[in-house]
């Protein structure tokens, strides 16, 4: 008769008929060996074993089937509260929010804002009954004189400037132009702009005055320059400009008599 042994994890224990191993609830992986021999291998693997053996449970398709129609029986029961409580979510955040906003509207109120006139107001005069009649004040909008304040930041609205150019071996400058932008709301008549050239050790070296005329308003006019000999680099400044819609002189270094207006065209 085959007799076989079991190891428990310590002890090896047996021998035991087949019938005896039906008592010993085998696994799978349960170590055992047929008396006679010394290798170990699992329950499994012994083929007059397969039927004491615990079985490998798997489901088939048939188990599958009902467990998987009962979990959908069971969602269509939950669906109705699934839903409504998305729903209930949904109304309450809508709820918040729309509060939240009619808060807001109702608590901030516009800010209104007072600017003061001034206000000419003429003499009261007496009735035959000797109770005075006033006469209502009269409101007075002062005037906003544009020109003046475009006089008064001319150098901030007209400007000038020169292009690239070149400049020879041994000095000299070709093929320069200066620019005078108008940023002004007024044309301007005249605008005479002085070219320095600079030598290389940073001395003026010559002068030259460019007269441009007609500069339209919010417009830019460009003017050549004649060649020179010598000379590395070149500045431009503003010398006079002459406006007579904005009612505007300027001349650089003219000594300022009007503080207030010290451009006006006298």
């Amino acid at each position: 008769m085959i007799t076989y042994f079991l190891h428990d994890g310590r002890n090896e224990i047996g021998p035991f008929t087949i019938d005896n191993l039906k008592n010993q609830k085998l696994t799978r992986n349960t170590p055992i060996r047929q008396e006679g021999k010394d290798s170990w291998a699992p329950a499994e693997k012994l083929a007059e074993l397969k039927d004491i053996v615990a079985p490998k449970k798997i489901r088939r398709p048939k188990d599958i089937v009902p467990v998987m129609m009962e979990r959908v029986i069971d969602f269509k029961k939950r669906k109705p509260k699934t839903l409504y409580g998305i729903l209930f979510c949904i109304a309450l955040v809508a709820g918040v929010s729309i509060y939240s906003i009619q808060k807001s509207v109702t608590t901030s109120k516009p800010v209104t804002r007072v600017f003061s006139v001034p206000v000419e107001v003429t003499e009261t005069s007496l009735t035959a009954s000797g109770v005075a009649d006033a006469k209502k004040p009269e409101v007075v909008i002062p005037k906003v004189d544009n020109e003046k304040a475009a006089r008064l930041r001319w150098n901030k609205l007209i400007t000038a400037n020169n292009s690239s150019y070149g400049i020879g071996l041994l000095g000299g400058i070709k093929n320069l132009k200066v620019f005078v932008t108008n940023r002004s709301d007024y044309p301007i008549d005249q605008a005479i702009v002085k070219v320095s050239y600079i030598k290389a050790n940073g001395g003026v070296w010559k002068t030259k005055l460019i007269t441009i005329h007609g500069i339209p308003a919010q417009d830019t006019k460009e003017q050549s320059v004649p060649d020179v000999g010598r000379g590395k680099k070149v500045t431009v400044s503003i010398q006079k400009l002459i406006s007579k819609k904005m009612r505007f002189s300027y001349t650089a270094g003219k000594k300022i008599t009007d503080t207030k207006d010290p451009y006006l065209m006298q």
